[in-house]
């Protein structure tokens, strides 16, 4: 089981044609994964797969308060290239894929305040899920503490693709992460 906090940067889009404005915001959240590695005969080169679930919370406007939440759920892979691998302390590197829906949820006041200060938004509908393909970069430790074997991880989440249709789009994320093996 591994849990997350991450920091990234998320884009809205305001106007319609040549009036378009792209706005970017920082987007802050936490994540959990609960999956399994599969490495047989413990060797320096395993896969991990898991499923996952991200929150994000973003202040669209900071003088009205208005706020978004995003929700990013799926299924990934990783593959681990460990080095330095001995009893109390393992470090190696990981890379991975995720296929993952995103839905954005938005307070009532949130949604009308786009209404009435964007004039683009009149025809705005609030879909509930956008699909999208991620991956993941990133560094891991892992050691023992209280006869448990714990492991932190510091990485890099980016999409291979846009949500396509969505004002709100997550660019990135970069995260550390802490892993309870049991």
């Amino acid at each position: 089981m591994l849990s997350q906090y991450q920091l990234g940067e998320m884009q809205f889009y305001t106007g319609e044609g040549k009036n378009r404005v792209k706005n970017v915001r920082t987007i802050e959240g936490a994540g959990i994964l609960f999956g399994y590695e599969y490495n047989p005969l413990d060797r320096w080169l395993y896969t991990r797969y898991y499923g996952f679930l991200d929150y994000g919370f973003v202040i669209l406007d900071k003088s009205s308060n208005i706020e978004t939440n995003m929700f990013t759920y799926g299924a990934g892979a990783d593959i681990v290239i460990e080095y330095n691998k001995n009893p109390l302390n393992v470090w190696g590197l990981f890379y991975g894929m995720m296929v993952a829906a995103n839905t954005w949820t938005t307070s009532e006041f949130s949604k009308n305040f786009f209404i009435e200060n964007y004039r683009s938004f009149t025809s705005f509908s609030f879909k509930g899920t956008y699909f999208r393909l991620f991956g993941q970069i990133g560094v891991r430790f892992q050691t023992v503490i209280l006869y448990h074997d714990i492991s932190i991880e510091v990485g890099f989440k980016f999409p291979f693709d846009t949500e396509i249709g969505s004002r709100f789009v997550r660019n990135y994320s970069l995260f550390v992460s802490h892993t309870w093996y049991f």
